[in-house]
C-alpha cells in the first residue's frame, strides 16, 4: 500500500499584537490545539470566505437567470391575458356601436360617429391615468355623470 502523501508546506513568520498573541494562546487551550494550527484554520477559513466572494459574480448571474425565467412565465401570462381583455373590449364597443345603428337608424348616423369619436377619446383619457387616478376617478360620481353627459 503506497503511503499517504503529505500536504507540502512551507514557513512563513507572522508578526501579532501581545494583546491578538494571548487572545490566540487562549483561544488554541480552549479548543485543545496549538496557536499555528488555529492561525492555520483562520486563515484557510479567510480563504474560503474570499474564494466565495470572487463566485459571487456568477452565483448573481445564476440568480438573476432563474429568476428572469420565473417572470418571462408570468409576463408571457400577463400579455395574453391583456389580449384576451382587449379583444372582448373591442368587441364590446362594436357591439355597442351597431345596436345604437339599430336602435336609432342610419338618420343619427353622423351623431353616432360623434359619439364614437368622443368615447375613444375618453378611453384613451381614462388608459393614460395612473392608478391613483383611476381609483379618484371611479369614486367621483358626478364626475362620471358629467363626463357621460357630455356625450
Amino acid at each position: 500500500m503506497a503511503a499517504a502523501k503529505e500536504k507540502r508546506t512551507q514557513k512563513r513568520s507572522v508578526t501579532f499584537s501581545v494583546d491578538t498573541l494571548e487572545q490566540l494562546d487562549k483561544l488554541a487551550a480552549r479548543h485543545r490545539t496549538t496557536t499555528s494550527d488555529l492561525v492555520r484554520c483562520y486563515v484557510e477559513k479567510g480563504l474560503a470566505i474570499d474564494g466565495h466572494k470572487e463566485n459571487i459574480d456568477l452565483i448573481a448571474t445564476i440568480i438573476r437567470q432563474e429568476v428572469k425565467s420565473q417572470l418571462d412565465v408570468q409576463i408571457d401570462r400577463l400579455a395574453k391575458m391583456n389580449m384576451k381583455i382587449g379583444k372582448i373590449s373591442a368587441g364590446l364597443y362594436y357591439l355597442v356601436l351597431k345596436l345604437l345603428v339599430k336602435q336609432y337608424g342610419s338618420t343619427r348616423s353622423q351623431s353616432l360617429k360623434e359619439l364614437a369619436t368622443e368615447t375613444r377619446k375618453m378611453g384613451v383619457k381614462y388608459m393614460q391615468m395612473k392608478d391613483y387616478q383611476i381609483n379618484e376617478y371611479l369614486e367621483d360620481d358626478d364626475l362620471i355623470l358629467t363626463d357621460a353627459d357630455r356625450l
